[in-house]
């Protein structure tokens, strides 16, 4: 099962919570003990140093949040990596797929390379080789992802290329950038109540602070970006749902086969499609396999999650 004892998690954070304008004088103890991997005082520090290195609008954020956050994130990146290591013998991928992973993440702020992302690392005062296992990590498990359930994955061709030729492209297609911020709930109720919670923190502390907070998927990191989305690659359900929506509004929960899903649009624009039916065709094909593995992802993660225990020390 996973066992966080809440009474002691409080106290711990209340001391960092305490030491944490002055990192210097604070000694390195050792928090919580997942199976033979630890997380420390620094692990948390230098999680919230690469969260603001990499999302500014996290300084606004209070320490205890901050603090939560990184400790969310290191334990899902340490249940990956425990479970990684029961299948590969080296958790070791080549610079050139760190490097494309990188570029695809930190583009928009010019990093281009491996190099230049070291450079902005050393900028800032990060640790080069816990953050390169982090997206090590990253890759491994996308790469395990598709090979335990790539053959699982269900895409009837026929049946979009029939939609595609009942419903000709338009000239000017639709295309969204999206946010999102998946969750689980056990009932009726506890949705309710996720739901009020996570959207009272949307008007105190914004979208993506809240996918931070709140997010199970692998895009809270990145503050709950997905990115730009084709209308039409999206599913009947989603589609009717983010058609009623403007820029800047946020949806009710949708529900997929790992949870619920809040969806932000965050901009829109037009473009001509090119694209010929086959490879229009192709194009949908990929989007919903990526889809799929992303739900099949979420839903693995969750089960081998209910079986680590977590030890505070």
């Amino acid at each position: 099962m996973y066992l966080i004892k809440k009474v002691k998690v409080l106290f711990i954070f209340s001391i960092l919570f305490l030491n944490f304008q002055n990192l210097n004088s604070l000694e390195n103890k050792i928090l919580f003990k997942v199976d033979n991997e630890i997380i420390t005082t620094m692990d948390i520090f230098e999680e919230i140093k690469f969260l603001k290195a990499f999302n500014p609008e996290m300084n606004n954020l209070k320490e205890t949040e901050l603090i939560e956050i990184s400790k969310n994130l290191i334990l899902r990146n340490i249940i990956k990596k425990i479970e990684l290591r029961n299948i590969v013998e080296e958790l070791k991928v080549d610079d050139k797929f760190l490097s494309k992973l990188i570029i695809s993440k930190y583009s928009k702020i010019g990093i281009d390379s491996f190099e230049k992302f070291e450079i902005y690392l050393n900028d800032k005062n990060l640790d080069i080789k816990l953050i390169k296992e982090k997206f090590t990590i990253e890759l491994i498990w996308n790469d395990y992802i598709y090979q335990k359930f790539s053959k699982k994955v269900v895409i009837d061709k026929e049946k979009i290329k029939r939609e595609i030729l009942q419903n000709p492209q338009k000239e000017n297609q639709r295309e969204f950038l999206l946010s999102e911020i998946n969750f689980n709930a056990t009932d009726k109720t506890d949705l309710k109540s996720k739901y009020k919670r996570i959207i009272s923190d949307i008007e105190k502390l914004g979208f993506k602070k809240t996918a931070l907070k709140h997010s199970n998927s692998e895009s809270a990191s990145n503050g709950g970006l997905i990115g730009w989305v084709k209308e039409d690659n999206l599913n009947l359900a989603i589609k009717e749902i983010i058609s009623e929506l403007k820029i800047g509004q946020v949806s009710r929960p949708i529900r997929t086969s790992s949870g619920f899903i809040i969806l932000k649009i965050e901009d829109e624009k037009l473009y001509v499609s090119k694209l010929n039916i086959n490879e229009k065709v192709e194009e949908i094909i990929k989007f919903k396999t990526n889809d799929q593995l992303s739900q099949f992802s979420k839903i693995y993660f969750n089960k081998i999650k209910k079986n680590i225990i977590i030890n505070e020390l």
